[in-house]
């Protein structure tokens, strides 16, 4: 799904280059583009925490159910 397209990536680069100004705008570009690179790795590690948190519950129930199975022959 895109969220702008790119009349709206246009205007909003004119009003960023008119506002911020030609000197600061690559200095704001590149701060920007690390946050995102941030927060894109802090949700992926988090995204890995909980399949790790899945993962672990569903090797425990699969150990409780194979006990289970053991103590019933």
């Amino acid at each position: 799904m895109s969220f702008a397209g790119w009349a709206e990536v246009l205007f909003i680069t004119l009003l960023a280059f008119i506002i911020i100004g030609p000197k600061d705008l690559p200095k704001i570009l590149f701060t920007f583009g690390r946050f995102f690179q941030t927060l894109r790795r802090l949700s992926y590690e988090f995204m890995a925490e909980f399949e790790a948190i899945q993962h672990i519950k569903e090797v425990e129930e699969n150990k409780a159910k194979r006990q289970k199975d053991f103590n019933n022959l």
